[in-house]
């Protein structure tokens, strides 16, 4: 039998380490070393090594079904290009912006002090996926320029909403910025391991755009939404 990490729960591997993110318990982790070794051996060879009975045990593995090998999930690769890196001649934006952008930072703020992690994001991909579609690789370089003026305009709104920059709420605020206006993006949540530092930014194939490129390298990809 061949098994899988079970829902809402990711993993990235740092070195020799292997970090988790459980959304559903809104947590990272890692493992006691004996279980970690043995995570290891079975993330290296999933289809060969069986999984131990320790690992079992830990409930961190569900037995794959036919569903599983058709749904590898979201895949990207760290930004090569950042939006805030961009040279810019953007025209100035109109105040309506900076309300929209008020509104939707706080309402994701207000959704995270009252909800559990896993509705909130839920929400948000809900609210794109409703929105807005994946582009093909295509109407991705076709649409690039208006995706960077819309996020360079959230990067300038962003500094009028009197609220402490947080990349988690900023984020879900960028989604939705970005879907009300049809254009699809991610977040990617990132991690360090030594020392431990948790992170996260809105990214469009390789286009950060709300982050630096040094910064978001700077991070091991654990989730993408």
């Amino acid at each position: 039998m061949h098994y899988r990490l079970r829902d809402n729960l990711s993993h990235c591997v740092i070195g020799e380490h292997a970090v988790f993110l459980d959304v559903e318990a809104d947590r990272y982790f890692t493992l006691p070393d004996p279980l970690q070794r043995a995570f290891l051996a079975f993330a290296g060879d999933r289809h060969h090594a069986p999984a131990s009975p320790a690992l079992l045990a830990s409930g961190l593995l569900v037995p794959t079904t036919p569903a599983d090998s058709q749904d590898p999930g979201v895949r990207l690769e760290s930004p090569l290009r950042s939006a805030r890196e961009m040279a810019s001649s953007d025209a100035v934006f109109d105040a309506g912006v900076i309300l929209d952008l008020l509104s939707t930072v706080w309402t994701c703020r207000r959704q995270l002090r009252r909800k559990p992690l896993k509705s909130v994001l839920d929400s948000a991909a809900r609210y794109r996926d409703l929105r807005c579609v994946a582009p093909s690789a295509a109407t991705a370089r076709a649409s690039e320029q208006r995706l960077l003026r819309v996020a360079r305009a959230f990067l300038r709104a962003r500094r009028y909403v009197p609220a402490t920059p947080c990349c988690l709420p900023d984020s879900l605020a960028c989604l939705r910025f970005l879907a009300r206006r049809g254009l699809y993006a991610n977040i990617v949540f990132g991690v360090t391991y030594d020392p431990f530092s948790a992170h996260c930014w809105v990214q469009a194939g390789d286009i950060a755009l709300n982050e630096t490129v040094g910064t978001a390298m700077a991070h091991t990809i654990i989730r993408v939404l």
